[in-house]
């Protein structure tokens, strides 16, 4: 058969435009690696909105080929525990090498720096993170680390004593850990009935992190929740000197920055003359409540496998304030404290699948008071507290699995004077061994399955606490998670001063968790229970407690909503706690809902950008329904409830220039007296007064003035 010459043309221009287009394609090969430089396998690369997809391997590589006629060569990246990144690729590129840097939302969880032998925690279901920025732009916070907790969904901080009530656990069933290890007392110290405050500034840390929905094997001694804070990294830190002066304080802050190290140092004197001038105090103040704190900070690398972070926290506070008991029996409180906190911690990487962490830290804390529980009496302590941890991290593959020992080392002496001297000296060691093991069984389910064990030598008692956590990534907004678990802690440190005849105690928890994750914000609904058991309890007899038991026993659930999202230059949070709790403790002899937590708290925080005004502007509204009390005439019976609580905070950030700050805020604007229960009279049976905050409200004012080379730099985000 005989073809055309138009046929043999259409070949030929076939073969000429298929010659062209295979010209045209380009390969591309590409190595997905941490912050760390170890390579991350299992990422979904998507190439041009999904047109081409594939995953990375164990060694972190991946090719694709594609056509230099695309116009869109845009190429994303995204995996569990790290967050998204785009890139656009330059026509005929061959070769990539992508950094992923942790997530701020890893299953509606928390990361830190891959430095720091991975990432912190994938685990909870209810974790939560605030940044510096949050925190110093919360009205309710006023810069303060554990103020600004309460505008998260299950905690509550009651004004009369400022520390953590998280899901119906009272505050002592928390633990404050930094870079991985538990701080003792980090309150600083407060007058009788007003709200403590952390001692440390938020200006060290990269990142706050609140997990009350479970936590892995590696952290304990705590039943209710963990706050972690991590220091930041050398890179986050800018070379600056800040001198602040406000109503409350004057301080002085210098960061340094060389190639291989950094350090911050600070120096502050605080003095609460002119705020309790400023606002009305139940308290007259024979000596003004005055501090004066150091803080020193460093963080060096000695190659790009060891670091070393090194701080160090010393205040000395104290004041004098006179009161009368119900009764009108004249009272004078004379406290003083002396705290100084020391931590180290090193980082190694041996390979790319193993790495090792050591850390340790020291804590004396030494405190006297006298009028403290009644006239006359004196109060003095020295509490030293030292936890030491060593982990080891191998990762191969999909898994990551963290061992590790720890040693806590706690004596404490305290002397109580009422007559004559009454002495305690408790030493509590705790040797405890952990290992968690973390699967990404697939690129959208995870899971860690942990297991903790520990040893007290003051009580010789040892318990082994099993905890297993599973997340589902439907897609990447969509995040369900589940966690359950045993959780332990020692008794109190004030119970171990009367008696070694007690066993630790304990809460098995489960929590079920859904998250909706955006670039703009973030929503989450947490259901969760806890059952208590071996719950501390005692017989009162007037000022004498006796019979120490592990007798109590209780439950609780709840559910907790949090919705944080923005509206332009407006961002807001809402959050919405409910909580049913009911436990046998102290002096109880039947389950009773506990005094310390509300079982409704709403809260609703609004920040405003004016750029013609360059100024921030905040509000924040708490409201909570009241809490039971109970009659010291007959304690088990419930007498009836508070009403209801509400506290209303405004803030100002002003900046006339861009390296001076100008900042107003006020907490509890109308004044408004909140009751956290009532104290009963010890002559007149039936009589009683309410217990309220002893401030009625909270003003500050304050300058930062900021000295930097680029004359740009300013406190906004650190005030």
């Amino acid at each position: 058969m005989k073809l055309s010459m138009k046929y043999y043309l259409f070949i030929f221009l076939l073969y000429l435009v298929n010659g062209f287009v295979l010209q045209a394609q380009t390969k591309l090969s590409g190595e997905i690696v941490d912050k760390s430089n170890n390579p991350v396998p299992g990422v979904q690369v998507d190439f041009n909105k999904g047109l081409l997809q594939t995953v990375s391997d164990n060694s972190g590589k991946f090719t694709l080929t594609y056509s230099d006629t695309l116009q869109n060569r845009s190429i994303r990246f995204q995996s569990f525990g790290y967050k998204t990144k785009t890139m656009v690729i330059n026509k005929g590129q061959q070769s990539i090498k992508v950094m992923l840097l942790d997530s701020a939302y890893n299953l509606g969880g928390v990361t830190v720096a891959a430095f720091r032998n991975g990432r912190f925690s994938d685990y909870s279901a209810q974790t939560l993170q605030m940044s510096t920025f949050d925190i110093v732009t919360n009205p309710a916070a006023m810069a303060d680390i554990i103020a600004n907790m309460r505008v998260l969904p299950g905690v509550q901080a009651n004004d009369n004593d400022g520390r953590l009530i998280i899901q119906g656990g009272n505050s002592g069933e928390s633990q404050v850990y930094i870079n991985d290890l538990i701080v003792a007392n980090p309150y600083s110290s407060s007058s009788r009935n007003a709200g403590a405050r952390s001692r440390f500034n938020s200006d060290l840390f990269e990142g706050i992190v609140l997990q009350s929905g479970g936590f892995n094997a590696e952290f304990g001694q705590a039943l209710s929740g963990v706050v972690n804070l991590n220091t930041k990294e050398k890179e986050q830190m800018e070379a600056k000197t800040t001198i602040a002066v406000s109503s409350v304080y004057a301080g002085v802050t210098h960061i340094d920055k060389k190639p291989s190290y950094a350090y911050r140092a600070s120096l502050d004197y605080s003095n609460l003359a002119l705020s309790k001038r400023l606002s009305e105090s139940q308290y007259h103040w024979k000596k003004d409540y005055r501090q004066i704190a150091a803080d020193l900070f460093l963080t060096k690398e000695f190659s790009s496998k060891t670091k070393m972070t090194a701080q160090f926290n010393g205040s000395y506070a104290g004041g004098v304030y006179a009161w009368e008991d119900i009764d009108n029996t004249p009272m004078e409180s004379n406290i003083r404290q002396t705290y100084l906190y020391a931590q180290m911690n090193f980082y190694h990487t041996f390979n790319e699948q193993l790495s090792l962490s050591i850390g340790g830290n020291l804590v004396v804390d030494k405190f006297s008071g006298t009028d403290i529980q009644t006239k006359t009496d004196k109060l003095s302590t020295q509490d030293i507290w030292s936890h030491n941890k060593i982990t080891l991290q191998y990762k191969y593959r999909k898994l990551i699995n963290r061992a590790g020992v720890e040693f806590i080392y706690n004596p404490c002496t305290e002397t109580y004077s009422l007559g004559h001297d009454y002495t305690a000296k408790p030493n509590n060691n705790l040797f405890s061994i952990y290992d968690d093991l973390k699967l990404f069984l697939t690129n959208n389910l995870t899971a860690s399955i942990g297991v903790r064990g520990e040893y007290s030598g003051y009580l010789q008692k040892f318990n082994v606490a099993p905890r297993v956590y599973i997340a589902y990534r439907l897609n990447h907004k969509n995040i369900f998670s589940l966690s359950v678990g045993d959780y332990f802690q020692l008794p109190a440190m004030d119970y171990l001063k009367q008696s070694n005849n007690i066993d630790f105690t304990s809460v098995t928890k489960g929590t079920v968790s859904y998250s909706y994750v955006k670039k703009s914000g973030k929503f989450q609904i947490d259901a969760y229970y806890k059952k208590y058991k071996d719950v501390v309890t005692y017989l009162q007899e007037q000022n004498k407690a006796k019979n120490f038991a592990n007798a109590g026993s209780g439950h609780g659930y709840g559910v907790d909503l949090f919705w944080k999202s923005n509206a332009g230059r407006l961002e807001y949070w809402l959050t919405y706690s409910y909580n049913n709790t009911k436990k046998q403790y102290d002096y109880f002899s039947e389950k009773i809902a506990p005094t310390y937590v509300a079982p409704h708290s709403f809260n609703i925080t609004l920040k405003y950008w004016i750029a013609p005004l360059r100024s921030m502007v905040g509000t924040n509204y708490t409201v909570s329904s009241g809490t039971p009390y109970y009659s010291d005439a007959n304690p088990y019976a419930k007498s009836g409830a508070t009403p209801f609580r509400n506290r209303w905070d405004i803030s100002w950030s002003y900046l006339p220039t861009n390296w001076i700050v100008v900042h107003f805020g006020c907490q509890n604007v109308l004044g408004y007296q909140n009751i956290y229960g009532y104290e009963y009279s010890k002559i007149n049976a039936g009589a009683k007064r309410a217990i309220t905050a002893n401030d009625k409200r909270f003003i500050f004012l304050g300058v930062f003035v900021t000295f930097s080379k680029s004359k740009t730099a300013n406190e906004l985000k650190n005030l």
